[in-house]
Parts: structure tokens; C-alpha cells; sequence
């Protein structure tokens, strides 16, 4: 069974909810009916503003993953969050706050790893995250921006059930930035281009505390953190220490309709990190150069790509999208590379070609087809 539904509140309140279940685990795989392989089902409040956001969620994960067992993964969650943004007249800029109070459960009340797969099987995790920062941007005649934010986390975790982390643990983040920005437009015959040199120096402090990393497990660098004080996908984990990044964007608008855009840019930090893995591009003090890019046209054709190397130019990750969409059919294909890594579970490369097409036939019949091979193993994964 799968439904969903929507109400809209008084207030402006949004009440949502999303069910997935199966009494088969291999039922919907077998049918062709989905290819998920973790289910999710969840009950949620929220409100968006211009200027406040607040949500409450009840969320419930079941794995159909062989060799996984749902007593001992964290499949229930509990979260909060609150958002507002102020803009004081006094001092200008920009005025933000934030709260998160999240956790996630496991049904197994075993303190130990009985398993062998390093968790305890019984492992419940409670976090508190205040948030309060101020920005203000200037911008000078001769068209530098420049971009100072000066704020702090605070943070508090307790970890339950579990025969290793005993004890709560919290701490005070402070941190501050500035970012500052020169973007130079030049028009030609065939279009507009935008060339701006970024460089932001920041700073965090605080320690690493002894918490179990639950939630940032994966961490993915890309033209949208660059410019973060911390990459890490969620807060119980930071990066810590002075930081610099490095960059520039290019942007070419045609006449015709076609754009393109290019990110280069580089993270470089006082002290390394060892939360970060190996292929995550962040790893040591100076993090592999980023690259990446987009075409697209008014036509519905459009290439997307990003890859991460080193001064070496050996890649650790890499992936590139085309697709085309016309008013009868589309098409894309896709092309996924990434080094092997057993901090992220990957005892071996990853190098995929995907396709996938529609075509629609009439007004009530569409054709449809996709295929993934797998060239490491020579073989077709899925078609």
C-alpha cells in the first residue's frame, strides 16, 4: 500500500503524510512496481513565510535490503526544526536563527555489537542545534562585494544504548566569514558572459566531540557548499579550524538561448579532517580541485557534469548528464564513476552508463525503456 495526502490548515500550516508499506519485501522489486529498496512513511507539519520556516515530522524507514535487519538500524526518526530571519535597522544585513531538535531509534535495546557491523545494536541518538548568525553584504564603486557573517552553534547530543558513548557531550561553535566576490560582465556579439573570482576565509571553533557520526556518513562536495563553513550534510558533525576557498564562475548567456556555466574551485584548511573519506574530495588540508559544469538550451537539450581531482589529476569522482525533451519524447544518459572507498562501504570502483527514454504514442499510450551497465563487471546491471 502507498498513499499520500495533503491539508491545508489554518495559518498557513501545511499537514502532509506519506505511506509505504509491503507485507512481501520482495514483492515490489519481483513486479516491477518500484525499484526502492527502503520504504518510507511520514507525518509532517510544516509552514513556509518569506522570512520563518517551521516543520515537525514523524518519519518511519523499513529496509527490503538483504542482509540488513530493521531492528537494528535507526528506522524510526523524530524532528523540529525553526527558522527566522530578522533585518535589524541599526545594524544593517541580515539577522538569523535556527533550532533542530532531532532523533533516531533503533527497536533493538542491545548496548552491544552483537553483529559485528561496529554499531551498537541498540544505538538511540537525541541532538539539540541553536543556530545565530548575523550577515551583511557591501558592495564598493569599483564593484567588489564583499560578504561578512560572524555568529555560533550550539550543540547537544545524547546518546543512549549504547556501551561505548556513555555520557552527553555539548559545546559552543563559534565562527565567522568573509566572502568576498568580484563579478565582471562583458556583452559580445554572440551573447553575455560573467566572469567572478570568489575567495572566502572563514573560521570555526570549538572541539569534536564524542559522538558517533549517525548522520554524515556521506558527504558530497559541490559548486553548492563551496562556499560553507562546513560540508558535512548534517550537524553532528563540523569542520573545525581556519578555512579558504578558492574559486571562479564563468556564465555565457547566448543570444540564441544557449547557456552555459563553469565552477572551478579548491578548499585549502589549516588542520585535516579525518571524518571526511578518501573519495569525498575534502580529505587533508587541501582538498581536490572541483570542476563543474552545465550546458543547456531552449530546446530541452541540456549537459550537466562535475568531477573531483587531484594536483595529479587522478579523479575520485566523477559523473556527467545529458538529456533531451521534446513534446513526444526524451531521452538521457548518464555516466557515474567513483573510486573505491570502505569508509563509504564501496570495496570497489563504481563505473556506470545509464539510458533512459520515453516516447509517447498517443494521448493515453507512452513507451518507456532505461538500461544501467555495469563496466566494471562487463555486465547490464537493470533494463
Amino acid at each position: 500500500m502507498f498513499g499520500e495526502g495533503r491539508f491545508d490548515l489554518e495559518r498557513g500550516y501545511v499537514l502532509s503524510f506519506a505511506l509505504e508499506t509491503t507485507s512481501d519485501d520482495a514483492y515490489l522489486i519481483d513486479y516491477g512496481i518500484t525499484d526502492a529498496d527502503r520504504l518510507t512513511s511520514e507525518l509532517a507539519l510544516t509552514r513556509a513565510r518569506r522570512d520563518k520556516y517551521i516543520r515537525a515530522a514523524v518519519i518511519n524507514f523499513r529496509t527490503l535490503r538483504e542482509g540488513e535487519v530493521n531492528k537494528t538500524l535507526p528506522t524510526n526518526v523524530i524532528e523540529a526544526t525553526y527558522e527566522q530571519r530578522f533585518f535589524p535597522n541599526q545594524l544593517g544585513g541580515e539577522f538569523r536563527i535556527a533550532a533542530n531538535a532531532h532523533g533516531h531509534f533503533r527497536q533493538s535495546g542491545d548496548p552491544n555489537d552483537t553483529n559485528g557491523d561496529g554499531i551498537a545494536d541498540g544505538r538511540d541518538v537525541l541532538r539539540l542545534n541553536l543556530e545565530a548568525d548575523w550577515h551583511r553584504q557591501w558592495t564598493f564603486r569599483n564593484g567588489l562585494q564583499a560578504d561578512f557573517g560572524i555568529g555560533f552553534a550550539a550543540d547537544l547530543f545524547h546518546v543512549k544504548q549504547d556501551a561505548f558513548f556513555t555520557d552527553p557531550d555539548s559545546d559552543i561553535v563559534p565562527r565567522t566569514s568573509l566572502t568576498l566576490r568580484y563579478p565582471m560582465v562583458r556583452q559580445g556579439p554572440n551573447g553575455r558572459q560573467l566572469l567572478e573570482p570568489v575567495l572566502q576565509i572563514g573560521a570555526t571553533g570549538g572541539s569534536n566531540l564524542n559522538i558517533p557520526n549517525e548522520e554524515s556518513t556521506r558527504v558530497e562536495f559541490d559548486e553548492g557548499n563551496l562556499l560553507s563553513l562546513s560540508r558535512f550534510p548534517r550537524p553532528d558533525r563540523r569542520e573545525r579550524s581556519a578555512t579558504a576557498a578558492i574559486g571562479i564562475n564563468w556564465s555565457h548567456f547566448g543570444n540564441e538561448g544557449w547557456d552555459s556555466h563553469l565552477t572551478f574551485g579548491q578548499v585549502i584548511r589549516r588542520r585535516a579532517n579525518t571524518d571526511f573519506s578518501d573519495t569525498s574530495g575534502l580529505a587533508g588540508t587541501h582538498s581536490d580541485f572541483l570542476l563543474a559544469g552545465q550546458i543547456k538550451s531552449e530546446g530541452g537539450f541540456s549537459v550537466t557534469g562535475r568531477a573531483l581531482f587531484n594536483e595529479k589529476f587522478d579523479v575520485s569522482e566523477a559523473e556527467l548528464r545529458g538529456d533531451w525533451a521534446g513534446q513526444r519524447s526524451s531521452f538521457g544518459t548518464s555516466y557515474v564513476w567513483l573510486t573505491a572507498d570502505a569508509a563509504e562501504d564501496r570495496p570497489t570502483a563504481v563505473s556506470e552508463l545509464t539510458f533512459d527514454g520515453t516516447y509517447k504514442l498517443s494521448n493515453v499510450w507512452t513507451a518507456n525503456a532505461n538500461w544501467r551497465y555495469d563496466l566494471v563487471d562487463d555486465r547490464a546491471a537493470s533494463a
